[in-house]
Parts: structure tokens; C-alpha cells; sequence
């Protein structure tokens, strides 16, 4: 294996381990919130229901190789050019 394909298998897993700790921290908030009474059961269950799918956002974002991203980028910005026409 090159050092650049593990160099970015490393950066690839600093970058999930490092969302793993913002969204435990976070869902670490809401159940405070919800001990405090601060938020309902299920209005906690939402937001960590939100949290969990941002988290799988990142995943799969850190997974793609560089030539997914910049297809994907490119079709973002198709779409903000489509919806200034409009």
C-alpha cells in the first residue's frame, strides 16, 4: 500500500472519529435537556434521531473517493445555477 492511499485511509478515519465526538457530545446536550426538562421524550428522540443521520451524512461523505466528491459537487452546483434561472 502507498503512503498517500494509507495517509488518506488515516484522514478518511481522523475525520469520522471527529464527527463520532461532535455528535456524541451533542446528543450528550439533549439528553440534559430532556433530564432538565428542557425537552419532551419525543421531541429529544428527534433531535437525536437528526444527529444520527448527520453523522451518517459524514460517513458517507468521508468514504468517497476524491473523484465522487468532485462529481458531487459538480451536481450541487448544477442545481444552484438551475434554481437562480427559475
Amino acid at each position: 500500500m502507498e503512503l498517500s492511499e494509507r495517509l488518506s485511509e488515516l484522514a478518511q478515519a481522523l475525520s469520522q472519529a471527529s464527527a463520532a465526538v461532535g455528535i456524541l457530545e451533542a446528543i450528550e446536550e439533549v439528553l440534559d435537556e430532556y433530564q432538565d426538562g428542557e425537552l419532551s421524550l419525543e421531541e429529544a428522540m428527534e433531535e437525536i434521531q437528526g444527529l444520527v443521520e448527520e453523522f451518517q451524512a459524514v460517513r458517507a461523505l468521508s468514504e468517497m473517493t476524491p473523484e465522487e466528491l468532485m462529481a458531487l459537487a459538480g451536481e450541487e452546483e448544477e442545481e444552484g445555477e438551475g434554481g437562480l434561472r427559475s
